[in-house]
């Protein structure tokens, strides 16, 4: 008895373990929610529609949701492509699906994605840095000007930063506590995410290369082996089953989209390298000349090669400026306004929005306000004693800086990297806040009992 007794007392009761409080959070995906909303309201409304690289994806949703499966409308009804990663077209069906051909109402499904990305971000900051950390993180997410602003169209960034939050929130779970279930979901979510944007294809062998030296440290070396393969199992096992889709219907070997070539070629062309205001930036290869003539009459997988084909030529017949259009693409992608502020509004210069955003840039004032705590929050991470661990973020940084040297400077390849730039904005700022505290706790004057002061 007194042994069961001992046992009792050492078990935690219910009461006294910590319980989740759902009001924070959802005060926060509200008021996410709502700048998002008012936003996509005020740039385009109920009539809003889809902007020149949003057109593929509001097409193909439209005929999911008709049942013509994933395919473009042709001249024989559909044609089966794969010009586009298949996750955002199949969440915009399921709207279109249940509510109609409505491109606002997509827009709506985009908001609330994107109002997730602020609990996510929080959510993994809490459980890398602490609790106040991902407070800070989680409200800064919820304002942030470019966040919002890809909301406002059928693009891929939005539910790929929601995915990779997930995934990184994984990651960080394995590494804590490695087990083969975990690496195998790790890899399984980097997959999903994977699909929604390809360009993140290479970023779990990044996180596997990353968790190796701390998952070794708690895993024999045999077991970490195991785990590092059932994670790139779980990659090859999300993305499979839409490349093996690819090759029956395309008849050719295309991992997740055919798009990767004209992606490449956009951004890697005579047009946008011969013009002081496009260089660093792209332009959509598919709609001009002299290139949309040349893909014309030519099936996807085709189309897709000559493009890569074209992209390395560009750029071997331009070796010797090859750190000139590095230096202009990462200016471009690092720049810290959005053009006047007509960037920032889908409906474009003429939209009642963007009359208001040409008086002040909101990307401008962000960038002015966040980065000097940005900066600072990096350097106290890396100077930290859990900076491998805390440095994840910083990696990705790394890697998309790293694909905007290979294909363009365009501020939407920038999108996945600004949570992370909130995050070290929050670390800095925390880190600032907790030394002015203290500084001023050391200074309060004390009155001692004689009626002299000192300061402490």
């Amino acid at each position: 008895m007194i042994q069961r007794a001992e046992n009792s007392a050492r078990r935690p009761r219910p009461a006294d373990r910590p319980r989740f409080r759902p009001g924070p959070w959802l005060a926060l995906y509200s008021a996410a929610l709502a700048v998002r909303v008012i936003y996509a309201w005020l740039a385009g409304g109920p009539r809003a529609l889809p902007s020149p690289d949003a057109v593929a994806y509001d097409a193909i949703a439209w005929q999911l949701a008709r049942g013509a499966g994933f395919s473009l409308p042709g001249a024989g009804g559909h044609d089966p492509t794969a010009i586009v990663p298949p996750v955002v077209p199949w969440l915009a069906s399921l709207v279109y699906r249940a509510a109609g051909h409505q491109f606002f109402d997509a827009l709506l499904l985009q908001c609330a994605i994107g109002a997730l990305v602020p609990l996510l971000l929080a959510g993994y900051a809490q459980s890398v840095f602490g609790g106040r950390v991902g407070r800070t993180a989680g409200w800064l997410a919820a304002a942030h000007p470019l966040l919002v602003r890809f909301c406002c169209d059928l693009l891929p960034e939005t539910t790929f930063t929601a995915l990779m939050l997930v995934a990184f929130t994984a990651s960080a779970a394995w590494v804590k506590a490695p087990r083969p279930g975990r690496a195998l979901g790790v890899g399984l979510t980097w997959g999903v995410a994977s699909l929604a944007r390809p360009a993140a294809l290479l970023l779990p062998v990044v996180v596997a290369a990353w968790a190796w030296v701390p998952v070794g440290l708690t895993v024999p070396a045999r077991e970490r082996m195991r785990q590092t393969s059932l994670l790139l199992l779980g990659l090859a096992l999300a993305i499979g089953l839409w490349t093996l889709r690819n090759a029956l219907v395309l008849r050719a070997f295309v991992p997740i989209t055919t798009g990767g070539g004209r992606a490449l070629l956009d951004g890697n062309n005579d047009l946008v390298w011969n013009d002081p205001r496009l260089r660093g930036d792209e332009i959509s290869t598919a709609h001009i000349e002299p290139y949309a003539s040349e893909v014309r009459g030519r099936s996807e997988p085709e189309a897709e090669a000559l493009a890569r084909r074209r992209a390395w030529a560009f750029l071997a017949a331009h070796g010797s400026e090859w750190p000139a259009m590095a230096a202009a693409k990462l200016a471009r992608f690092w720049r810290v306004t959005s053009g006047g502020g007509a960037w920032l509004t889908p409906g474009g210069p003429g939209s009642p929005l963007a009359r208001r955003l040409a008086v002040i840039d909101p990307l401008l004032v962000w960038s002015v306000l966040t980065w000097p705590f940005t900066a600072w929050g990096l350097v106290q991470t890396l100077r930290g004693p859990r900076r491998f661990y805390q440095g994840l973020g910083f990696l990705v940084v790394v890697y998309f800086t790293t694909l905007a040297i290979v294909s363009s400077g365009a501020l939407r390849m920038r999108i996945p990297v600004e949570p992370m730039l909130v995050l070290f904005a929050a670390v800095g700022f925390e880190d600032a806040r907790r030394r002015l505290r203290m500084r001023a706790r050391a200074l309060r004057v004390i009155v001692g009992r004689s009626g002299a002061t000192r300061a402490v």
